[in-house]
């Protein structure tokens, strides 16, 4: 899907069918998938299994971003960046890619081998940690002319997240269970799946209201499903949609890419993404093997988590 959206971005297509508009058309498309996956990942996270990986998920995931930010960090410096640059680029390298890690797992039928359980635990730890950055994003990168002092837009972002929050718990404690238990009783397939959008859309668009993402809004209403009994029904109806929608995100990472330029700069591009496989590979295969798997189940763990996120 991103090598289409290479060759869509590089052939002309676009322009033939409207230029900047279809470009803009796909990106809010795009942004529309983001949306559904965070639904998804927060509606396929479990409190359950999250005790049952703890150790792995936070002391393995913990020292896994550590490490790889510390790292990224420092090349960043090394590289004169400024210093928000400098840690938004560490984040981002970072993270591994969720959504092609476990798949390739699920598809070679090994997620439920121990290499592939500590890469879900690393994973899961990864997405906690991305829903608090989206949180403080707007910190990094304030408006233009916003020259309000840090200690404000702090008091600002608790008073929002903690209006989300309430909102939320009453949403996920009373309102969503009320509807979803409603819209059963009439037995009507297409409604019960509106109202699971409706309510990742409605959660989404009112974190994005407050200033907190639209991502941070879906992942919240992903959780607020999660441990009702209609989570495996609401899986089922909403995946495919997902993986549309997916495919349309990947698909606009591609059309950012410059053909022209990236084989101008093909000898750095090979040259960091190979360092960067490399050295996260690494990182997590040693953090694996100090929590005491064999060998061979760490180095599956470390190479299904050296990518960096699509995010």
């Amino acid at each position: 899907y991103f090598i289409c959206g290479i060759v869509i971005a590089n052939s002309g297509v676009l322009e033939l069918l409207g230029g900047g508009e279809s470009h803009e058309r796909v990106s809010q498309m795009a942004e529309f998938g983001v949306v559904l996956l965070m639904f998804t990942l927060g509606l396929e996270f479990s409190l359950g299994e999250l005790r049952f990986l703890r150790r792995q998920a936070f002391v393995g995931g913990g020292w896994q971003m550590g490490l790889c930010m510390l790292i990224a960090g420092a090349a960043s410096t090394l590289m004169q960046l400024p210093w928000q640059a400098a840690v938004i680029l560490s984040v981002a390298l970072a993270m591994s890619s969720t959504a092609v890690s476990l798949k390739s797992f699920q598809d070679l039928g090994l997620e439920a081998s121990p290499g592939a359980r500590m890469a879900l635990a690393v994973a899961i730890f990864q997405d906690l940690f991305i829903i608090v950055f989206f949180l403080f994003m707007p910190l990094l990168l304030p408006q233009p002319g916003d020259d309000t002092a840090l200690l404000p837009r702090l008091g600002s972002l608790a008073l929002r997240g903690g209006a989300f929050v309430v909102v939320s718990g009453v949403a996920a404690r009373w309102v969503i269970p009320w509807v979803l238990n409603a819209v059963t009783r009439t037995r009507s397939r297409e409604l019960f799946t509106l109202s699971v959008i409706g309510s990742c859309v409605g959660l989404a668009f009112f974190g994005g209201l407050l200033g907190l993402g639209l991502a941070l809004g879906a992942f919240v209403a992903g959780l607020a499903v999660s441990e009702s009994i209609f989570k495996h029904r609401i899986l089922a109806d909403v995946m495919p949609l997902k993986d549309l929608f997916l495919t349309l995100f990947f698909v606009s990472v591609g059309l950012m890419i410059d053909l022209k330029t990236a084989m101008q700069l093909w000898l750095p591009i090979c040259g960091l993404t190979a360092v960067l496989m490399l050295l996260k590979a690494g990182v997590i295969t040693l953090i694996a093997r100090r929590l005491g798997l064999i060998h061979r189940q760490s180095l599956m763990a470390g190479i299904g988590l050296c990518s960096a996120g699509e995010f």
